[in-house]
Parts: structure tokens; C-alpha cells; sequence
């Protein structure tokens, strides 16, 4: 990394010459990104870290062969789900006369998430069966820093809802899918005493949710069974016995 920044600020290397492919992975990696900033502030004063902002990845990203579209993948990272949000696009058949209507369901996600997947799934787990007010609600006062993240994620899916999926209410809605999945992992290294160094693991998760139409069930996991409940089961497996090869 060392050689690399120092063949940056001799040859006068300017950000606007780097690789897009450069530039992508520094945004990526915040550490190397604040070490080529600095080596190119160096020699360039007039550059501003800003072209390098760690915060948005891909805030100053052009698609130069479809500028119509926002890229959905650099190299073999997924910024966007490839058949998550394919579930929006099915066309189901019309109901029958007398079937219940179908409710409307919306699937959305956000991809590379600067955000542990562990810590994450805590949150996705507990809005699980929430009305989307109530997870809201909850996302709000939530302690740990990723539920902002998630907050923005159903604030999103509920705007389509209304807007592309007919859904008159936008508080009638549940949470029926919210689940995490692991994203790109960046490694740097942190430097220790007498020329030893650590591993430093830059996680990112990907975050999905699936809303539906109405109101929530009452029990989304199934509930635990009374003691009663419990008693009735045994004494019909006890009842049910019978002796192998008997008369």
C-alpha cells in the first residue's frame, strides 16, 4: 500500500486518471481511500476529498453505456437484488367468483449495507410481523445504529406501495419477510509493534423485506402449547398404542 501511494504522489497521478475500477474499490474500502487522499492531497492541493466519500459508494458512479440506468453490479459484487424484486413483476390469474380478495404484496431490499450482518439480523428479526407503523415506530427508538437503515428501507417500500402497487392505505400494511444476507467483506490491516500487523474485516449486509396488504396476524410464529393442550396430546398418543404383531 505504501508503494502504491508513493508511485501516486510522484508521478502526479490525478483522481480523474484513475481506473473506474480504482476509484470503485477505494470508495469500498474507507481505510486505503483516506491514505490516497491524503498522498494526493499532497501533492495536489486543489483536490477534495469529497470525490472519495466513503459514505455513499457509488454517489459520483456514471454509467457510461446506459446512462438511463443505475448499475446493478461492479465485478462480481450484486448492488442490487438480481430475483428479489422480480416477485413484484407476477401476473397471477383473476380469482374465481367467491375467492377472497388477493392482497397486494411489495418486495423490496437495499444492498450493501455498511452494517455487521449479526448485529443486523437482531433488528430484522424483531419487525417481523409488525404493522409497518408500529415497525416504524419501534425502528425509531431502536438503540443500535443500523435500524436508520432499515427505517429507510420501509419508508421506501411503502412509497411503492402507494405509488406502483394500487395500495390504497399505506398503513395497511405488515411486515411479512425481513431477513439479512451477507455482502462484500473488504480486508485492510492495521499496523502492531516490530513490523507485525492485524486483519481488519469491513463488513456490509444485504437487508430484504417483503410488506403485504392488511393487517397482521395475530401469532406470527407459532405459539407455544398450554399445559393443557400438552395433556390431551399425550393421552391420545398413550390411547393410540397398540401391540406390534398382536391379534
Amino acid at each position: 500500500m505504501a508503494t502504491f501511494c508513493r508511485n501516486l504522489s510522484h508521478s502526479g497521478v490525478m483522481l480523474s486518471r484513475l481506473p473506474s475500477g480504482t476509484i470503485d474499490c477505494l470508495r469500498l474500502h474507507p481505510c486505503l481511500s483516506r491514505i490516497v487522499v491524503a498522498t494526493l492531497n499532497a501533492g495536489n492541493p486543489g483536490l477534495h476529498k469529497a470525490s472519495l466519500h466513503t459514505a455513499t459508494p457509488l454517489a459520483h458512479y456514471r454509467n457510461t453505456d446506459f446512462e438511463d440506468k443505475a448499475p446493478s453490479k461492479i465485478g462480481r459484487v450484486n448492488l442490487v437484488a438480481p430475483n428479489w424484486l422480480k416477485y413484484n413483476d407476477i401476473v397471477y390469474p383473476p380469482s374465481e367468483e367467491g375467492d377472497p380478495p388477493r392482497p397486494a404484496e411489495i418486495c423490496h431490499s437495499r444492498f450493501q449495507i455498511k452494517y455487521a450482518t449479526k448485529k443486523l439480523w437482531y433488528i430484522a428479526a424483531m419487525i417481523r410481523g409488525m404493522s409497518i407503523d408500529e415497525a416504524l415506530q419501534q425502528l425509531s427508538f431502536h438503540k443500535r445504529k443500523g435500524a436508520a437503515h432499515l427505517k429507510e428501507v420501509l419508508e421506501e417500500a411503502q412509497e411503492m406501495a402507494v405509488k406502483e402497487h394500487n395500495v390504497e392505505f399505506k398503513s395497511n400494511l405488515w411486515i411479512c419477510d425481513s431477513f439479512v444476507t451477507k455482502g462484500v467483506v473488504v480486508k485492510g490491516y492495521r499496523k502492531h509493534i516490530k513490523g507485525r500487523y492485524g486483519i481488519i474485516h469491513y463488513r456490509y449486509s444485504n437487508f430484504f423485506v417483503r410488506l403485504r396488504e392488511g393487517r397482521p396476524p395475530q401469532h406470527y410464529y407459532t405459539p407455544d402449547k398450554t399445559g393443557n393442550q400438552k395433556l390431551e396430546e399425550y393421552i391420545k398418543e398413550q390411547r393410540a398404542r397398540r401391540i406390534q404383531l398382536g391379534l
